[in-house]
Formats: C-alpha cells, structure tokens, sequence
C-alpha cells in the first residue's frame, strides 16, 4: 500500500488548535505570512513594495510625461527551524490500551505538549531579538510604582514609530502582570452585580493595548532547540512584557511531509508516523521598527563589519561599507535606524542602548557604500548604527581607513 502524504490537510487540522492552544496565535500563520510567494519547501519571498512621495499639482499645464513611481522587490527569507517528529506504535498497545494509544492520541499530545509551546517560546525569542535589533528594549528595574511609567515610555516609542496603537498588542510575565494589577495611580471601576464573588480583576487592555499572559519559562531571549526546547540558562534572559504590531511580522508555517505507514513485514506489523515541517519568524523590512521589549538585561551590541577600500577619485578618498544586521544585502538599513561615523586617531567605544560618545564628531552615512574625501591612511573610522527616534546605538564596528594615495 502506497503512503499517503497528508501535510496539506494535517497542516489544516493544526490550524484549528492555535487558537486554544498557542499563546501568538495571531502571529502563526495569520496576516501577513498570507503574502508570501513560496519558492520552496524552505524558502518563501517576501514582497517588498516602495513608491515615491506625492508632489504639487500643476494647474497650468500637461507636459505628457508619465514614470513608473513604484517598484516591488522580493526578499528571500529561508525558513531556518526544519523540524521532523517520528513514532511507531504496535497495533497490541492500541488493543491492551482499549484504543488509547493510538496514532490520532499521540499526535494530539506532541502538538500540545511540545510543538505548540516550542513555537512560542521560538516566537518571543524573536520579537526580542527584533526589538534589541533596532533598540527598542528597556532594562529599567519594574515595581508596582514604577511599571506604569514603563508601559507608558513603550507606547511612547511605539507611536514615534508610527505604529497606530489600535493595532498594538501585549504578552506579559506572570510576575509583570501582578505588578501591574498593583500598580500605583491605576485607575479601576468595579461592578459588583451578583456579590463580591463576581469582583474581576484582570486587566484584558490597558491603554487600548490587548495583554496576554505568556508563562514565564516561554518569554526568554534564549533556547536551545536540540531536542524539544529547553532554555538556554547561560544566555537566556528574561523578557517581562513585549509590545508588537502583528502587521510588522510574519511567521510561516510549512508542512512538507505529514505521513503514516501501516504495518508491514519490514516494520514488523506496527504502524509508523513521520512528519516534517518548517517554520520562522521575520520582521517585514519596511517596519522593522514595530516591537518593544522590557527585558531583565541588557542585549549585547550587535557586531557591524566595516570595510575601507581606497577610492577611484581625488587622493584622499576612501569608499567606506557597513554590513550586518539591520543592513540589508543592497546596504540600505532597516527601517526605524540609521548610520553614523566618526573618525579618530583611535576606535570610538560603542555601549549598546546608549548615544555614542558626544565628545566626537558624529556624520551621518547619507550611503552605503560611501565615498569620504580628504581622509588620512591609518585613522580609525567607527560606524554606528543607531535607533533614530532615540539615537541609542544598537550594533557598531570600526576599522583602520585606506585611501587613495
């Protein structure tokens, strides 16, 4: 008997658990992974679509001449989390079990014990490393007087980045959500209908903000996905609460294979199941500003690799190039950041989460690459990439400075 691959509909059925089941059910495969254009099995194209700015009308004339104001370009994204999952089970354990243990009952528990709540703790890994990515992090201590403060200073940068609060949501710690439901100067009207037995004290949206409660050990920045998920106690820390805009993520879910085999000689008469999948996360390139975590520590700074190559002008000239995260292939930078360099007779010291050094003069990296005139061979030159509603550097790297002689 030929093996039947059911992935498609399987991948269907598992679509109907997210809801009861995942805590970002409204990023699985939700909005904006819909636009995708698979390549294939592992790799899905993002589009990517520009067009120019508006310009003033001219009432005394038609000059005829029409141009393209728009363009679409595709970002290759590969799907980095190829996950398999096998058993076999032997049609007497189904019998002795009076039908407990059988390949339906098996799957159900792998999905809601282990591959859901993977997925999960992935996802928060994610949103906090896309929020450190661009600076949008705060380590600032949480306490029932303080935590207010912090909610309001994670709006304030989400509206700065032009993200419509209507459209932002919460996850949050067990541990935060009790500090916020104590927190000082908050406001609350109780309905008592039925007797102080009906007294509800959740707090479903703050602010027009909707909050969820996400289990502490699937809010960390780090795991490892060895075998399961199991956090990545070296490395991990903790992430109290995250903001993000579900329109600025996308997270794909491709079942490949989705299959079972009844039993044979080769098997020895038990039945087999196998299942491959892949899925990922990704910010949309044009609003990689959309996410905020509150985190127990600090990100490190992020490693940008600066080139220098001597120019093809005047003596003096040096063509200068950034790479790394935040930099797309092409150099152009992510939204929401920007680029500065700074040249010296040493590096400049860059700390994550804070405005590189005042004392030197800082310039703005109109390009990249970039060509710098009058330049001397053997300074320094450091680059910086930096939020640029808070001018907080989040990556940065240096390196010696070749000229044309």
């Amino acid at each position: 008997m030929a093996n039947l691959n059911y992935a498609v509909q399987y991948g269907r059925a598992i679509q109907t658990a997210y809801p009861y089941l995942s805590y970002y059910a409204d990023l699985w495969n939700q909005g904006e992974s819909y636009r995708f254009r698979p390549l294939n099995g592992k790799t899905v194209m993002i589009p990517i679509v520009t067009t120019s700015g508006a310009r003033a009308a001219n009432r005394d004339s038609i000059d005829g001449s029409f141009s393209r104001n728009f363009d679409i370009d595709w970002q290759a994204m590969t799907l980095t989390m190829d996950r398999e999952w096998d058993t076999l089970v032997d049609p007497l354990d189904v019998v002795e079990t009076n039908e407990v243990a059988t390949i339906a009952n098996v799957t159900r528990v792998f999905n809601e014990q282990h591959k859901i709540p993977e997925q999960d703790a992935y996802m928060s890994m994610k949103l906090a490393g896309f929020a450190g990515a661009h600076g949008g992090t705060s380590t600032e201590s949480l306490t029932s007087a303080t935590i207010l403060a912090e909610w309001d200073k994670a709006l304030e940068y989400m509206t700065n980045q032009r993200v419509n609060r209507d459209r932002v949501r919460c996850k949050i710690t067990p541990a935060a959500y009790k500090l916020l439901k104590q927190a000082t100067g908050m406001t609350r009207f109780i309905e008592v209908t039925n007797g102080i037995r009906d007294v509800d004290r959740n707090i479903a949206r703050l602010d027009g903000v909707e909050i969820m409660e996400v289990p502490a050990d699937m809010m960390k920045t780090a795991y490892i996905f060895t075998n399961g998920w199991a956090i990545d106690n070296s490395n991990a820390q903790q992430i109290n609460f995250v903001l993000y805009d579900p329109d600025a993520i996308a997270a794909p879910i491709v079942y490949d294979v989705a299959m079972m085999s009844p039993g044979s000689a080769q098997t020895k008469g038990k039945d087999i199941y196998y299942e491959r999948y892949y899925y990922d996360v990704f910010m949309l390139a044009q609003r990689g500003a959309g996410v905020y975590a509150h985190l127990g520590a600090a990100p490190s700074l992020g490693s940008l690799t600066i080139t220098s190559v001597a120019g093809t002008g005047a003596a003096g000239d040096t063509v200068v190039t950034a790479a790394g995260n935040g930099i797309f292939g092409t150099g152009e930078v992510a939204e929401g950041l920007a680029l500065k360099y700074s040249v010296n007779d040493a590096a400049v010291t860059l700390t994550y989460g804070a405005v590189p050094d005042a004392t030197k003069t800082w310039v703005d990296m109109s390009a990249n690459p970039l060509t710098i005139a009058s330049m001397t061979a053997g300074k320094y030159i450091t680059v910086a990439l930096v939020n640029k509603q808070t001018g907080f550097c989040v990556s940065g790297g240096n390196t010696t400075l070749v000229v044309k002689a």
